[in-house]
């Protein structure tokens, strides 16, 4: 079965990113903790249904300088202001993201990605690779070992809204390119097509104050424009 995990909001600064979205919607969050090999750091909106949004900003000047090309391309996508960077979506176990990987001619990667603030770095399953699917306007695949654990539902330190979960993704392309993308059709997950570039542009989410819907530029649209400047 595969559902909606995640989207990744990219801010230039991950505080001053997460009070503004808590400020124009309500949502709470917490900290998150940080990417070492990244250069990145974040703070995590639970929206309930094991869902969440993860606001993500460059917090390592460091990587910057040493040409870190992930640090440098989120820097980048982030230099105009916030910026909806991708999505990730959910298997339900280790075989289906095996099968899923197989279809899509890649590997199942094993990783440790973000250490969160207790020092724990747990072990990430995944496919395809995140960052090379967001750059296409794609969502990659994560299994979750544990959904206890899961970043959705863990406490708030920030108060906000009682979120109830993602009602909608509006994303760009197609929905028959995504559909055959995810292995099932896009529809079953509640996202909506506007034939724009492809990646995220909107999100709804439910609240107990009702809809809060959330729209930004997609990071695909951004980058191009960046390019286009530079040629």
């Amino acid at each position: 079965m595969i559902e909606i995990d995640h989207v990744c909001l990219g801010v230039q600064n991950v505080y001053d990113g997460a009070q503004r979205l808590r400020d124009q919607t309500g949502l709470g969050n917490y900290e998150g903790g940080w990417f070492p090999t990244m250069g990145l750091a974040n703070r995590i909106v639970p929206l309930g249904d094991d869902t969440y949004i993860e606001v993500e900003g460059v917090v390592d000047a460091f990587q910057l300088e040493r040409k870190n090309p992930t640090t440098s391309w989120f820097r980048d996508a982030t230099a105009a202001g916030d910026v909806f960077i991708g999505w990730c979506a959910r298997v339900s176990s280790l075989g289906e993201l095996e099968a899923l990987a197989k279809r899509l001619k890649t590997d199942v990667i094993e990783m440790q990605i973000r250490r969160r603030p207790d020092g724990s770095h747990p072990v990430s399953r995944l496919a395809p690779a995140t960052f090379a699917c967001w750059k296409q306007g794609l969502p990659n695949f994560f299994c979750i070992d544990d959904l206890g654990k899961h970043p959705s539902r863990q406490p708030i330190t920030t108060p906000g809204l009682q979120p109830q979960g993602i009602d909608w993704l509006e994303l760009g392309g197609s929905e028959e390119e995504m559909s055959d993308w995810l292995g099932v059709r896009a529809s079953s997950l509640n996202l909506r097509f506007n034939g724009k570039a492809a990646g995220l542009h909107a999100m709804s989410v439910r609240t107990e104050a009702g809809e809060r819907l959330i729209r930004l530029p997609t990071v695909t649209d951004v980058m191009a424009s960046s390019e286009g400047m530079k040629s």
